[in-house]
């Protein structure tokens, strides 16, 4: 029988998501109490489960997953994502948006929803009972970032004002750049990534490139986004 998996607490993208991947693993996604699986996102219910925000906690759960620093390209204000958001909004309204000295790791949601569906579906007691770190595996400089946003924005607005130049459609955005190797101490991944081997995945390694997400966030926002990405 498909295993039968209940989420409760925070809607919106990040719950979308993981209902739909785990549907595609299989899953039962069911409101019964009495499922094999229960979720937590961001809920200080007891469950199997928990998955929280940056600085948010509970005891009720053996196991834990602190979760920062997502990409959801839908305008959702949660885990992270109200700043790339902000950031592309800025940037759409010409403004310069403040990003600080912050290092931030982001990663995809459909990256988060993949790891998260191979341990939730793991009958492995090993991956039942720990403390995870998830979020992504490059660091990011918030001006890097930016800098990106108003390329693949300009890039945008050219196409649909009829405006590129010769210098304008041979400027290729180069990749968001992150920091160098080194230069700040990087998230312990071990327990995840240690964990989604044990549950027969290939450990944590996000695959959805940042520009990629950024270009989805700036599509999200602008309705009539053409296909010239």
């Amino acid at each position: 029988m498909p295993r039968s998996i209940r989420l409760i607490g925070q809607s919106g993208g990040l719950k979308t998501a993981l209902e739909n991947r785990l549907s595609r693993a299989g899953a039962n996604i069911t409101d019964s109490e009495n499922a094999d699986l229960t979720i937590g996102l961001a809920s200080q219910q007891e469950c199997d489960l928990a998955i929280f925000p940056e600085g948010m906690h509970s005891e009720n759960s053996n196991l834990i997953i602190t979760l920062s620093d997502v990409i959801i390209p839908n305008g959702e204000n949660y885990w992270g994502n109200e700043i790339i958001i902000e950031w592309v909004r800025k940037v759409k309204q010409g403004e310069l948006p403040n990003y600080g000295s912050e290092i931030r790791y982001w990663v995809n949601v459909r990256d988060v929803a993949d790891a998260i569906t191979i341990i939730s579906m793991s009958t492995e007691e090993s991956v039942k009972t720990d403390r995870m770190k998830m979020c992504g595996r490059r660091g990011w400089k918030g001006k890097y970032v930016i800098e990106e946003i108003r390329l693949l924005w300009d890039r945008y607005t050219n196409a649909i004002n009829h405006s590129h130049t010769k210098e304008s459609l041979s400027n290729i955005p180069s990749p968001v750049r992150g920091i160098d190797s080194g230069s700040t101490p990087s998230p312990d991944f071990q327990s995840l990534h240690s964990a989604l081997i044990d549950s027969g995945g290939e450990g944590w390694h996000p695959l959805v490139p940042l520009r990629t997400s950024l270009m989805e966030v700036i599509a999200s926002l602008e309705p009539t986004l053409i296909d010239s990405y």
